[in-house]
């Protein structure tokens, strides 16, 4: 005995796996957020603990280790207006903040194999260079982008 379903269940199963599916998807502010942002405003002061800890906690060692990354230190809001009154223009859609943020940078080293990722961290303050796209950062680049050190 064959079971069939009706079109408009079909059609309901579709938009549900649809609604679930988009549900999952991060914006790209979102993305930068996780990948980039740590607001916690107690961090681990060793950079090396930071990064092994905040790499597989945000989700950058799931399927392969990711190189490098760079967590900026602050207040959501402050690190946003660098699209605004934070920042200057500096070409593209790069803007590069007018006041330094503590920054912790993870590269991965030469014993690092995934599923088993380790990092070496490295904190500094410094100014930060991102991309923007409605007022919103949605990438982070390296100061040299925007013509820092």
């Amino acid at each position: 005995m064959k079971t069939r379903l009706s079109p408009g269940l079909l059609l309901l199963i579709f938009l549900l796996l649809a609604c679930l599916a988009a549900a999952g998807r991060e914006t790209p502010y979102e993305k930068f957020q996780r990948q980039h942002v740590d607001t916690s405003g107690s961090w681990e002061p060793d950079p090396n603990r930071y990064c092994n800890f905040m790499m597989p906690r945000r989700n950058m060692t799931v399927s392969f280790c990711k190189d490098f990354n760079s967590f900026i230190h602050g207040v959501l809001a402050v690190i946003t207006a660098v699209c605004g009154s934070g920042g200057t223009w500096h070409h593209g859609d790069f803007y590069y903040s007018n006041s330094p943020f503590q920054v912790t940078d993870c590269q991965t080293t030469g014993a690092s194999r995934w599923p088993r990722c380790i990092y070496r961290g490295d904190g500094r303050s410094s100014r930060i260079c991102v991309a923007c796209q409605n007022g919103q950062p949605v990438h982070y680049a390296r100061p040299s982008v925007c013509g820092g050190p």
